[in-house]
């Protein structure tokens, strides 16, 4: 595989690695309510909001407030599985590979990129219900604006639990939460591993 190749693939995944951070950097912001004129925040904003609003009109309606997560899954998932491919295709067309194999390297990788959002999801969602069993105990002022987001993505997860478990003098819900969400990632991460094993380049 030629250097060209490999280089391009390293420097599409850095390039997808740093625009994912100005994702998380655009989430933060939005909290604390940053000044839209400071260069910087206007930077952060100008390159992601396009795709947030993007997303947003592609999503029900009821899924809109949730479009810069699915925008940073978005920018993960090509950071995960561009490069792979670029090296698949780069390697068969110098006759590194076959065709077939790169076919399947090229599968393998837009499969494991899945899996690794979907793992990225439920340890998201274990976070959240750790910090909340946390808020349970504290009491946090719900004007807050972080707690206002934390509950408002939590909420639809913990309901639910909440009204199939026994009550307590402690909401024992996210707990329970957090378990399931460990478990699941556990098994997300078992079916990773043979992903891995497989690909060639």
């Amino acid at each position: 595989m030629t250097e060209t190749i490999l280089n391009l693939a390293a420097v599409t995944g850095w390039a997808l690695k740093i625009y994912s951070w100005m994702h998380i950097a655009a989430f933060v912001l939005s909290w604390i309510n940053a000044d839209p004129n400071n260069a910087i925040v206007s930077l952060i904003n100008r390159t992601t909001m396009p795709l947030w609003q993007w997303i947003g009109q592609k999503l029900p309606r009821q899924f809109v407030p949730f479009a810069p997560i699915f925008a940073l899954m978005l920018v993960i998932f090509g950071e995960i599985t561009l490069p792979g491919l670029i090296r698949s295709v780069g390697a068969a067309a110098v006759g590194a590979i076959g065709m077939e194999a790169a076919v399947k390297n090229i599968i393998f990788y837009l499969i494991y990129g899945g899996l690794y959002i979907v793992s990225n999801i439920i340890g998201f969602i274990f976070f959240l219900a750790v910090i909340w069993f946390v808020f349970t105990l504290v009491n946090p002022p719900l004007n807050n604006p972080i707690i206002r987001s934390i509950m408002f993505l939590i909420d639809p997860l913990i309901t639910p639990l909440q009204r199939i478990l026994p009550r307590a003098r402690i909401d024992l819900s996210p707990l329970v939460l957090a378990l399931i969400a460990f478990f699941l990632r556990e098994v997300v991460s078992r079916l990773m591993l043979p992903l891995q094993a497989g690909l060639v380049v």
